[in-house]
């Protein structure tokens, strides 16, 4: 067989076991969306469904009209103003009107299903679509990533990496009870995902196609439109590129390789902004206002308005979100996320009221995995690193451009009043693929000595498993009132049938 062959060969090996990774993992999805039943999602919420129907009306505002005794009221915004009054949770009102203050994009394309004759479709239908799209632009990133950095290692690897990415949490958690707060984030980090990989693709090609760039910028437009606080990651993206870039121009001197993409995909970009700032403006009278300042919700969000970003909730959060451990049950699936620790564990941070803390499991706990990441700090020792045709370079600046869109979707939350477990997913993808590329990384320095192979490689596994399996459990068992009432059956032969005995047993093995 000839050099030449023997590589053809093992890109149709790879993406024929990525393919069946992919497939592999959008029938879990199926799966733990439906609880099993294959036919049918459970609906929480409709939101999205009610905006959609408002816009084949014509209207921007939500049909459902606000009661009198609301609108009667000083000051509506005051939660505890509205006692005894029928209010919707989480809508905005705003001169007499009822509004979403989530992104419209979802609701356009039910809008868009509407016109197709598909109906009514809860807020789990976007939601679990884009679940499924961030798992194709990840998997497809990851398969970028190794056939530019780590195609000498064996193929399987691949495999394992794209399981990891599809399986963690909380992606199981989103997708057993996805409600309108998780399709407008999921739809987010979709299109920004998938922005960020026709941005990469772009920059393997000699001459770079126009409808690359012009895709990639609509689909920021779009991860805008879903949730504009995708900007952050974005501007860091941009600004990332530029010094990816930058050594380009000034070996070739060439601008189509140095502004020019950025200055194509900008005009999309700006378009879908200003038809977003119109939105706004046609609502709330600001381009810059999404509803959130008029938001009904359980806090007072006017009267706090000042404290919803802040340090204060630093170290509450970071603890949280990193080191929250979750207990042990005698029941399937074994695994329960608890309530975060806030003001408990740092008693002289005096956290203000609005401070709210969700049940969540830390990823050091759910996705032990993520420790692979700290291998990117090794030396670069991959096939083909002389930096010849410039490998080493890329990678060291692919590591960097992962890590700080992780770090921009990180640090905001790490500063917001409200943590939950939803969150996870903002900043879970790109540590995802940080964690992978440090253990392809970290293989590739030690390949050569067996020993420590494998024992890395056991260690590895046995890591990227109980990840696996500490995200389903956890999703399974958030939802386990919604699992009980969609399929009884399942249910049952789960929790009760199934040999109870087991699970006591394996509680008593495991907990301390």
């Amino acid at each position: 067989m000839t050099r030449q062959s023997f590589f053809a060969s093992k890109t149709n090996q790879v993406n024929l076991l990525a393919t069946l990774s992919i497939l592999l993992v959008l029938f879990a999805y199926l799966w733990l969306g439906s609880f099993g039943l294959f036919n049918h999602l459970p609906t929480i919420t409709a939101y999205y469904d009610k905006l959609a129907t408002a816009f084949s009306h014509g209207s921007l505002s939500l049909e459902e009209q606000p009661v009198p005794a609301l609108l009667a009221l000083e000051n509506p915004y005051s939660p505890g103003a509205r006692v005894g009054i029928d209010v919707p949770t989480d809508y905005s009102l705003y001169n007499g009107k009822y509004y979403l203050y989530f992104g419209p994009i979802p609701a356009i394309l039910l809008t868009i299903s509407k016109f197709l004759g598909f109906g009514t479709k809860g807020d789990q239908y976007p939601a679990f679509a884009f679940i499924c799209g961030i798992f194709v632009t990840q998997a497809l990133l990851l398969v970028l990533i190794w056939k530019r950095y780590f195609s000498s290692l064996p193929t399987w690897l691949l495999s394992l990496g794209i399981l990891f990415v599809g399986l963690i949490s909380p992606f199981p958690w989103i997708l057993t009870r996805a409600r309108f707060y998780e399709a407008a984030s999921a739809g987010g980090q979709f299109f920004f995902l998938l922005g960020l990989y026709l941005l990469l693709i772009s920059r393997a090609d000699e001459n770079i196609p126009k409808w690359k760039l012009l895709l990639a910028g609509a689909s920021w437009a779009l991860a805008m439109g879903s949730r504009p606080t995708q900007i952050v990651p974005m501007g860091i993206t941009v600004v990332i590129f530029l010094f990816m870039e930058y050594r380009n121009y000034l070996q070739h001197r060439q601008f189509s390789r140095f502004l020019y993409p950025f200055l194509v995909a900008l005009i999309p970009f700006a378009i879908g902004m200003s038809i977003l700032g119109w939105y706004n403006w046609a609502r709330f009278d600001s381009i810059l206002e999404t509803g959130f300042y008029y938001e009904l919700a359980g806090p007072d969000i006017q009267k706090y308005y000042r404290e919803l970003f802040s340090p204060i909730y630093v170290l509450p959060n970071l603890y949280n979100y990193v080191f929250n451990r979750p207990v042990l049950i005698d029941t399937f699936p074994l695994l329960s996320s608890v309530e975060g620790i806030g003001q408990s564990l740092f008693p002289s941070i005096q956290l203000p009221a609005i401070y709210r803390v969700g049940k969540m499991t830390g990823i050091l706990y759910s996705t032990p995995f993520i420790l692979f990441a700290g291998a990117l700090l090794l030396p670069v020792k991959t096939a083909g690193a002389s930096d010849q045709n410039g490998k080493e370079y890329d990678f060291r600046w692919t590591t960097v451009l992962l890590t700080g869109i992780f770090l921009a979707e990180f640090i905001p939350f790490l500063s917001y009043f409200w943590l939950d477990a939803r969150f996870i997913a903002d900043f879970m993808p790109s540590l995802a693929l940080l964690s992978m590329m440090g253990f392809w990384h970290g293989y590739e320095n030690i390949r050569n000595k067996k020993a420590w192979r494998v024992v890395y490689l056991a260690l590895g596994i046995s890591l990227l498993i109980v990840s696996i399996m500490a995200g389903v459990a956890l999703g399974l068992n958030a939802h386990w009132e919604v699992f009980k009432e969609f399929n009884p059956v399942l249910w049952k032969a789960l929790y009760r049938n199934f040999y109870p005995e087991f699970w006591k047993q394996l509680y008593a093995i495991l907990s301390p």
